[in-house]
């Protein structure tokens, strides 16, 4: 009886809070151990400048006439913490870069290019609320993240996305809301069709059934306006309304292994059942599907096998807006491994696949992506970090002249100030 009364106790605790007092101390613990090289008052900065190296045999994602080049490409990151006050937090990650073409000069940026991962939030704590008011940002040129795309060398776009989000924690039961504007600027005339903004709205209600599973439901709203009366002479694409409703549970099965899924129905309504693309001083209009209805389903799976291995493996459904299209179609599996197996040296492999599916379209194009990456990090001595990195991406697609193989191979060596 005794036992049978301690195990019910320990249910029914009350756990630390994600939004109060207890949150914004184990917050400012694991701030007080980030490593930092600049102090100025209570701000913490981390400065680091990297060079890179890489030979790319396929800049133009071509099947023929492919073109290889070997790019040097300068970075500078900046991560800033400012505890403004007790419970406010100031966040800013900075990352500034340049690509040199040294035999394809005319695909050298016109700008700094900025990392992904860049952002400016602040994060406030009120009594069981935690809001984050935030602004993420990324100017790239790269395709290689857009599979829909073929013989092309600049995707230069630039993307923000500036809002908040509201936690309410009641305890077993997380109450989250959030709202962002977001804005698609291409900086390559080639792709001024695509300059788009959209206002975002999701929420999430998650009830926490013991200390290791969470069940709840999820919505978003997404309203897209394209700058259709722009200067753009390629094409245009139309506005559209996207909502989405489903469900989720994340459980950590060990403390090794933790697992998420959700999934749920989407929608999403098209001005028009065809997209218009210009050929000279004629504009075609392409046949297209005004309307989506289909589910959208994604799995993460995070597991750390020993102290020195871990991998995380995904895979999803799900719709997208297109570039040649109203909405493609995407189905992958994601795998990443870390191997931290040798002292001062991480091991990183990648791979992934996708099977994508145009809506129509100008191309209307059916392709499969299968790639991977090996990485290999040396810690050389406290401030200077040396790496070496393959990349191969294979794409397989339905419509002429659309496939291609790429391989990159580069090095890079991080000075840490």
């Amino acid at each position: 009886m005794l036992s049978a009364g301690v195990s019910l106790n320990a249910q029914d605790a009350i756990r630390p809070s994600l939004a109060g007092q207890e949150a914004y101390d184990a917050r400012q613990e694991d701030v007080s151990r980030i490593p930092y090289n600049l102090l100025l008052g209570p701000v913490r900065f981390r400065v680091g400048a990297t060079v890179g190296v890489e030979y790319n045999d396929n800049i133009n994602y071509a099947e023929v006439n492919t073109q290889d080049d070997v790019i040097v490409t300068p970075n500078l990151t900046l991560d800033m913490l400012w505890p403004v006050t007790q419970l406010n937090t100031l966040r800013l990650d900075l990352g500034l870069g340049y690509s040199f073409y040294l035999d394809h000069s005319d695909n050298n940026t016109d700008y700094l290019l900025v990392a992904p991962k860049s952002q400016l939030a602040f994060d406030i704590f009120v009594g069981d609320f935690r809001i984050d008011l935030h602004d993420r940002m990324s100017l790239q040129q790269d395709p290689v993240q857009e599979g829909a795309l073929s013989n092309v060398v600049d995707y230069g776009r630039f993307e923000n996305t500036a809002g908040l989000s509201v936690l309410w924690d009641l305890n077993k039961l997380l109450l989250q809301v959030g709202y962002d504007h977001y804005n698609f600027i291409a900086t390559n005339s080639d792709f001024d069709y695509l300059n788009r903004n959209a206002e975002m709205v999701g929420a999430s209600a998650a009830f926490i059934v013991n200390p290791t599973v969470t069940v709840g439901v999820e919505g978003n709203a997404v309203w897209t306006r394209y700058d259709n009366n722009s200067t753009s002479n390629v094409g245009e694409l139309n506005d559209n309304e996207d909502y989405s409703v489903g469900g989720f549970v994340e459980a950590s099965i060990t403390n090794n292994l933790k697992v998420r899924a959700a999934g749920g129905y989407q929608w999403i309504d098209f001005d028009q059942n065809f997209v218009t693309f210009f050929f000279g001083p004629f504009a075609l209009n392409f046949p297209d599907h005004k309307d989506l209805a289909d589910y959208y389903a994604n799995l993460l799976i995070s597991h750390r096998i020993n102290a020195q291995i871990s991998q995380t493996l995904s895979a999803g459904h799900e719709n997208q807006l297109g570039v040649n299209s109203n909405y493609i179609t995407l189905n992958y599996v994601r795998h990443a491994v870390s191997w931290n197996i040798l002292r001062n040296t991480l091991l990183t492999t990648e791979f992934f696949f996708e099977d994508a599916e145009e809506s129509g379209g100008v191309i209307n194009e059916n392709f499969q992506r299968l790639g991977g990456a090996v990485t290999l990090g040396y810690q050389l001595t406290p401030h200077v970090t040396l790496g070496l990195r393959y990349q191969g991406t294979t794409k397989d697609s339905d419509v002429f002249l659309r496939d291609y193989n790429q391989n990159r191979v580069s090095v890079d060596g991080t000075y840490s100030f």
